[in-house]
């Protein structure tokens, strides 16, 4: 189960630079790694919507949680399929960090693929409003959307938000999927957990008696 927002990235979060707080980030990011434990369970889900999205008045809650190809589960409290849906859950959670991941992958791929941006924007899951100083992005996901299109409009968010930082510092790792924000091209596709081998370190040793005649 999740924890809070501040206990779950704080190694993935990234160093806070701007003064308007990265909420959309830290729940995007709170749900990868909530996702990957098994025990998550409805309430916990229901607990990260009110937090992250109904709360701040970015959705209604949703009734239904679902995913392409992986089905539909309650989310009502009463509801008492909710006390036989673990296994439904577990698919939909899956499904949707699967995809999640997948579209993160494509801003680090070359050429980069980003649509999971443009998706966001026509089905009107980001809005953009405007102030009399500044303009900021916000999550406005309907609680009909599949919970990888909820999530993704989250990153959407930070993404238009930050375009910079994710081309000079987004790191999905190829072992484990974690989200990171590092310095360096070689460490793009790892995590702290999981970091290349520096310069030299994966040298063959050269067998004995023998010389390096390089």
């Amino acid at each position: 189960m999740a924890t809070s927002p501040t206990a779950v990235t704080a190694v993935a979060f990234p160093v806070q630079r701007a003064a308007r707080p990265r909420r959309a980030l830290a729940a995007g990011l709170e749900f990868l790694e909530a996702s990957a434990e098994p025990g998550w369970s409805v309430c916990g889900v229901r607990t990260w919507f009110e937090e992250h999205l109904v709360e701040p008045g970015h959705m209604r809650a949703p009734v239904v949680l679902s995913e392409p190809g992986a089905g539909r589960v309650s989310l009502l409290e009463s509801d008492a399929e909710t006390l036989t849906s673990s296994s439904n859950l577990l698919r939909i959670v899956t499904g949707a960090r699967n995809r999640i991941i997948a579209a993160l992958r494509g801003l680090n791929a070359s050429p980069t693929d980003d649509r999971f941006l443009s998706a966001a924007i026509f089905a009107g899951r980001v809005q953009r409003l405007r102030g009399r100083s500044e303009s900021h992005w916000v999550p406005q996901p309907e609680p009909t959307a599949p919970l990888s299109g909820i999530v993704l409009s989250l990153f959407a968010v930070d993404v238009l938000s930050h375009r910079d930082e994710y081309e000079e510092r987004l790191s999905v790792c190829d072992i484990c999927d974690r989200i990171t924000f590092q310095d360096g091209a070689l460490r793009r596709k790892s995590c702290p957990d999981h970091l290349p081998p520096l310069s030299g370190m994966s040298r063959r040793a050269m067998p004995s008696g023998r010389k390096n005649l390089s």
